[in-house]
């Protein structure tokens, strides 16, 4: 059965992965490789997702840091700041954007709202395409609801597709940068 389930959620991923413009990987690719550093913010699974890419970039030899992290630096100019939040609207990630945008970084969003606080100030943008979480409470309850499929509750599908989409990203930065 929990096979069965990880098969049609696959399905689902690939289904959204399918929809994602390759421009806009390419250009978040381009930032990463001009760069002179990389950071990464986004809060809850969203961080956890960006935290296993910022793994990745540093095994690629680069110079990447996680917003929040007791030791990371100020972001300055020639830096990229890859902003993941579904909604678009996660406070941290919008002013971390906001922040990156001041100082004259670029900033990359991955995002399911490009008209949201955080599409507004981004240089590219990574749209997936994706439910994310709309709670909302039910009249005989204080019970959060939310219309989403049980298989890929909240934000699940974005987490999972963005996860997925950022290993593709690894993988082609690899290819251009000649590394193993």
């Amino acid at each position: 059965m929990a096979k069965e389930t990880a098969q049609r959620i696959l399905e689902d991923v690939s289904n959204v992965i399918e929809q994602i413009e390759e421009e806009q990987v390419d250009g978040m690719i381009k930032q990463i490789i001009d760069s002179d550093s990389v950071f990464i913010v986004g809060s809850g699974r969203s961080e956890l997702v960006g935290k296993a890419f910022a793994m990745r970039l540093m095994h690629l030899g680069l110079n990447v840091q996680v917003v929040g992290d007791v030791t990371t630096p100020a972001i300055k100019r020639g830096d990229c700041l890859i902003a993941i939040s579904g909604s678009g609207e996660t406070r941290i990630v919008t002013i971390a954007t906001k922040i990156a945008k001041e100082v004259g970084a670029r900033v990359v969003g991955i995002t399911t709202k490009t008209s949201s606080t955080l599409g507004k100030h981004l240089d590219l943008t990574v749209e997936i395409k994706s439910k994310s979480k709309k709670p909302w409470k039910h009249p005989d309850s204080e019970v959060l609801k939310g219309k989403y499929d049980d298989l890929e509750p909240m934000g699940t599908l974005f987490e999972d597709s963005t996860h997925i989409l950022l290993d593709g990203v690894i993988a082609q930065l690899m290819i251009e940068m000649k590394k193993t």
